[in-house]
């Protein structure tokens, strides 16, 4: 029996039609970019999430010679370590490419080592977060909920059966 997965995503032309919630995560994930330190890769990204509380928390991707960690994976690190338990409300994810030859105007996405994270992040908070996907300039894409980005997700759930 084949079955088909289907999705809805939302699509702002700019982030001038977001909303001004909205909006401020993805401001502060704009300037966490610039914070970024990817030394061999030359594309740098940056998080930021709204909490439950109201606060705004960025960070972005880090690599040095022994290891390259993500914008999401380090956002995620550094909430476990300051906040234990917490709920996102909403994640923006943005990044500007380095690389003269290449354009920073399209939505990027995070990968699939970070939508397990957040998945997880989003299972331990209760309820589905917003995603905010930007590049620099351009289109905007955002989903309600990871598991809209990661259907056939492995979670803890499959781990009680």
């Amino acid at each position: 029996m084949q079955k088909t997965i289907q999705f809805t995503y939302e699509e702002y032309a700019s982030k001038d039609e977001l909303n001004a919630s909205d909006r401020a995560v993805l401001d502060a994930a704009l300037v966490a970019v610039t914070h970024a330190s990817p030394q061999f890769s030359h594309f740098n990204v940056g998080t930021a999430a709204r909490l439950a509380d109201g606060s705004i928390v960025s960070s972005s991707n880090k690599e040095n010679t022994s290891i390259i960690t993500c914008a999401e994976q380090n956002l995620l690190l550094h909430l476990h370590s300051v906040y234990r338990e917490f709920t996102i409300e909403t994640i923006a994810v943005t990044f500007k490419n380095m690389n003269p030859d290449t354009t920073s105007d399209f939505p990027i996405t995070p990968c699939g080592k970070c939508r397990q994270l957040l998945l997880e992040a989003e299972d331990k908070g209760g309820k589905p977060m917003r995603v905010i996907m930007a590049g620099q300039t351009g289109k905007i894409h955002v989903v309600n909920g990871v598991y809209t980005m990661l259907p056939l997700a492995f979670s803890e759930s499959l781990l009680q059966h």
